[in-house]
């Protein structure tokens, strides 16, 4: 993550705050904002849609049937290869999973 939490009280308890924080967000990314959600897009093509407290990603096929095993995680109705990660609460190994995942989406949509 390019800009890692020193601890979980640092991390920011919304997710589209963690991804500001610590994603690339550069173009050509780009981040369309409706009420307390956030898409993201490379070349018109949605990978991720986030709020406060869920993250909806797309990984694939492959990696998706392993994510859909981790804490907190299911198959999201977007389709295919998406998942959705809703976590109680964002600590280090939540921040690294939806930075980690965002980061995969981001590379696979371009």
């Amino acid at each position: 993550m390019s800009g890692e939490p020193a601890d979980d009280a640092a991390i920011p308890q919304s997710i589209v705050a963690l991804i500001e924080e610590v994603a690339d967000l550069e173009p050509p990314v780009e981040v369309r904002i409706d009420g307390g959600h956030a898409s993201y897009d490379v070349a018109g093509r949605c990978f991720a849609v986030a709020s406060a407290s869920v993250l909806e990603v797309d990984l694939g096929a492959e990696v998706a049937s392993a994510a859909v095993r981790t804490p907190d995680t299911a198959a999201s109705g977007r389709g295919p290869g998406w998942v959705r990660f809703a976590p109680p609460t964002v600590d280090d190994h939540a921040a690294d999973r939806i930075a980690s995942w965002f980061e995969l989406a981001r590379r696979i949509a371009a």
